[in-house]
């Protein structure tokens, strides 16, 4: 009795919050291929925090420079409006919404249009491999908290990154593609 009372009177003290929980499908390597209607390779070019009259909440536009198209169709830049941000002391944030850092490239499978526009990544972070630059230009593909491609045995360890070369990560994403259409039926 007296730890509900305690527990009552804790919130009232502190002050009731709203949480809100997001909850992401897990995707296998395979069927993030299949599901993206959209894979590309991009660098980001800006970064910035906007509201929106028609809807609720802060939003955060990111815009790319499309390097590489590998499923679908993209124009040579794109723009993501995600939730999440900062606005006039405010911030919104979405658990498991990528950040993107102005510089940075990626890998990112996306989902198609929503009402407003905007493609997301499939799976949120699940959907965005990001891309590091090494001395000599070398790209290595991080594989951290994301579906793993085929021929990768495991899965890294959280305090450990692993890396793939990005041309041999951009081929198994078409290796995958390809078998995937080699696989549907044909009908007659």
């Amino acid at each position: 009795m007296y730890k509900r009372l305690f527990a009552g009177l804790m919130l009232m003290v502190m002050g009731w919050t709203p949480a809100w929980t997001t909850t992401v499908k897990t995707f296998v390597f395979e069927e993030m291929c299949e599901t993206a209607q959209t894979i590309v390779y991009v660098k980001c070019l800006t970064r910035e925090n906007a509201v929106f009259a028609d809807r609720e909440g802060i939003f955060t536009q990111t815009r790319f420079r499309v390097m590489e198209v590998v499923k679908g169709q993209a124009d040579s830049e794109m723009v993501l409006t995600l939730p999440g941000g900062k606005w006039e002391g405010r911030r919104m944030q979405v658990p498991g919404m990528p950040q993107f850092v102005a510089g940075q490239e990626t890998v990112l499978f996306l989902s198609k249009r929503d009402g407003f526009g905007s493609p997301w990544p499939v799976g949120l972070g699940q959907g965005c491999y990001a891309v590091q630059v090494g001395e000599g230009g070398n790209r290595q593909v991080m594989l951290r908290h994301v579906p793993l491609p085929p021929g990768v045995r495991s899965k890294p360890a959280q305090a450990q990154t692993s890396h793939m070369e990005l041309g041999d990560f951009l081929t198994v994403v078409r290796e995958v593609l390809n078998l995937n259409e080699r696989e549907e039926p044909v009908e007659k």
